[in-house]
């Protein structure tokens, strides 16, 4: 038989923690319709930073999302994080 190799998912789940606490920007308006829309993020980066440390383990212990690329997922986090600090850096030039 054909014995697949055990991947290693400690780099990942590293670069999923480092992940969570990386500095995001916090922006308060006069409005509380907007707060509540930018208040968002912090629940929205938790989710995010669940659901990959599940379908990490997922894929490392139960042989489960097998067309998953660990590395793309933890990549495509980071740019999803770049692009929202960009916009973040957008809306506080109009805000100002």
């Amino acid at each position: 038989m054909n014995k697949a190799k055990p991947i290693s998912i400690f780099g990942t789940n590293l670069a999923i923690i480092i992940y969570y606490f990386l500095p995001r920007i916090e922006i308060t308006t006069l409005s509380p319709h907007w707060n509540m829309f930018f208040n968002f993020r912090p629940i929205l980066v938790t989710i995010i930073t669940l659901s990959m440390l599940m379908i990490t383990f997922q894929k490392a212990y139960s042989n489960k999302w097998k067309s998953v690329h660990l590395s793309r997922m933890v990549t495509g986090a980071y740019i999803l994080f770049l692009l929202a600090t960009l916009f973040y850096f957008m809306m506080l030039e109009f805000v100002k």
